[in-house]
């Protein structure tokens, strides 16, 4: 019924309009449409004008910030190319050096042959002409600086002359220089000369020899950020991008000529941080470095953070101090040649533990987590089948016995104030810990300048040579100690006397040095007693 009704009414409707009939109500909805139909045509421009506002508002947005950022990496980039001029201008002022102070002055003098000195210094004068050459063009072209200035075809025409670079890291062995100087005393007093002059800025001769070598890796990450701040519509991204990938093939075929230079270089350093200090001789042809790893140690009973230097035939284990994070030392705690009778203790999974058992000591380490225990484990049992592969090295290495190295320690308990007639001091209260003994004993800097002092003048020679490389040389207690607050007063006197105690050097003539401190004159004898016993304790365990 309902849609009978509809149907019906719909029919009215058409007759309606077909008789021209309407009804109000619709012909008010007719005038609305017709009405809203031209308020539209009316509004139309309007709205057009005002989404192109909008539109453009949004443009300009986009383009204020890609500009500010266009100005931004504009300034960087700028920053890049000063450092590249400025390091450039360094490192040739010290190329520089290096030919009219040192091998111009030795061909004169006739200190070394001209074999020698090809060896010791090999190609560098072409270097130098070549980078010379090079900061020329960049200066011309990086002179008048702005947002636009291009310069990787400059790069790109050098890139193939810096290949020359090759044959000077082929050729340079970084104890090439100490061997001549311990073959040719005139060459060596030459040398010194120079350092004493500070000609070669605080630093020594294999310092800057080894310039070039750090050189053109530096160019890649200076390249490397001019192409991170360099937008992709600019003139010149094409060629640095050029240059970038030109750089990397040219790197990786340096790679690994200069990782081994570097492996050769982390020994000198393990022996001038260590080993000068007790006399002991790491430095071989033989000797190569391998890797270092941070992990954990069993030492007297407790577990420490240690660091561990594994080279092709001795391991080095140091420990950072836990002063003050301004003042980070790292002291050395034992170390041991490797030979054939040398082997691990392996735990099994999960355990992160292992055994290392090396001449008369036995050290347990703790790794960080299965994959460094494997790649350790993995590195030693490579190193035990060369060390069986090699006949002489197996021959070197069973004239080697190396004692358990315990070194004496120093501990400041505290800073007070001392009298002296009218007047006060800062009084040290120490303790000095050798094996199971230990010695309070009181000291100021009066005394601790008397030492000093004593130390340059009892060994003058040592002095010289040493400057650089030895707290016991370098005048921080009458340079650096009232300098400091108590936190660093207290690092510099553990660190002085740490070293004084521990010094061959002062081994060799102590009685001074323990009258000064206050210590027995049977100091070291009762250390040596304790060593020798420990080391013959050791020796029982293993057998």
């Amino acid at each position: 019924m309902i849609n009978q009704k509809i149907g019906n009414q719909q029919n009215i409707n058409i007759q309606d309009c077909q008789k021209g009939e309407i009804n109000p109500d619709q012909q008010t909805s007719k005038n609305l449409v017709t009405n809203g139909f031209k308020l539209q045509d009316n509004l139309y421009p309007q709205m057009i004008k005002k989404i192109c506002l909008i539109q453009a508002y949004c443009r300009m947005i986009i383009q204020k910030k890609k500009y500010k950022c266009m100005k931004a990496w504009a300034i960087k980039r700028g920053k890049v190319y000063e450092e590249l001029i400025q390091t450039e201008v360094s490192y040739l002022a010290d190329l520089k050096i290096v030919l009219e102070k040192v091998i111009k002055n030795v061909k004169e003098m006739k200190l070394l042959s001209d074999i020698e000195i090809q060896k010791a210094f090999s190609n560098i004068s072409q270097i130098y002409d070549l980078n010379k050459a090079f900061l020329r063009e960049l200066q011309k072209k990086l002179d008048i600086y702005h947002n636009n200035v291009c310069v990787g075809h400059i790069f790109l025409k050098y890139i193939p002359f810096f290949k020359m670079y090759f044959q000077y890291l082929q050729e340079f062995k970084i104890d090439q220089i100490s061997i001549l100087r311990s073959q040719y005393q005139e060459f060596d007093n030459f040398l010194n000369n120079l350092e004493e002059a500070c000609v070669f800025k605080g630093g020594d001769l294999n310092s800057f020899l080894i310039k070039p070598v750090q050189r053109l890796p530096r160019y890649s990450l200076l390249i490397t950020s001019v192409v991170k701040y360099t937008w992709k519509d600019h003139p010149d991204y094409q060629d640095l991008q050029k240059t970038l990938n030109q750089f990397a093939s040219v790197t990786q075929q340096i790679d690994l000529l200069i990782g081994n230079i570097l492996k050769n270089q982390a020994l000198f350093e393990l022996q001038y941080k260590f080993f000068n200090l007790i006399n002991v001789q790491i430095v071989e042809s033989t000797r190569q470095f391998i890797l270092t790893e941070s992990l954990y140690m069993i030492n007297q009973g407790q577990e420490e953070q240690i660091n561990l230097y594994l080279c092709t035939d001795l391991i080095v284990l140091t420990k950072m101090s836990e002063e003050n994070q301004k003042y980070i030392k790292e002291g050395l705690i034992t170390y041991s040649f490797l030979d054939l009778q040398s082997y691990y203790k392996n735990e099994q999974v999960p355990s992160l533990n292992f055994t290392l058992v090396a001449g008369e000591q036995q050290m347990m380490f703790i790794c960080q987590d299965q994959e460094q225990k494997i790649k350790l484990q993995q590195e030693f049992d490579s190193l035990f089948a060369n060390l069986k592969n090699n006949a002489s090295q197996r021959s070197a290495n069973c004239k080697k016995k190396t004692q358990i190295y315990s070194p004496i320690k120093v501990q400041i308990v505290s800073i007070t104030r001392g009298q002296e007639l009218l007047k006060s001091y800062a009084q040290y209260n120490i303790i000095v810990i050798n094996q199971s003994q230990s010695y309070a004993i009181q000291t100021r800097h009066k005394v601790l300048l008397k030492l000093q002092k004593k130390l340059e003048i009892e060994f003058q020679q040592e002095s010289k040579s040493e400057t650089g490389s030895n707290i016991l040389f370098q005048n921080w207690i009458k340079n650096r100690l009232n300098k400091e607050q108590n936190d660093g007063r207290k690092v510099i006197v553990q660190e002085f006397l740490e070293t004084l105690l521990n010094s061959h050097l002062v081994k060799s003539r102590p009685e001074y040095f323990l009258r000064k401190l206050k210590l027995p004159q049977n100091f070291y004898i009762k250390h040596d007693m304790f060593q020798s016993n420990n080391n013959s304790l050791a020796q029982s365990k293993i057998e």
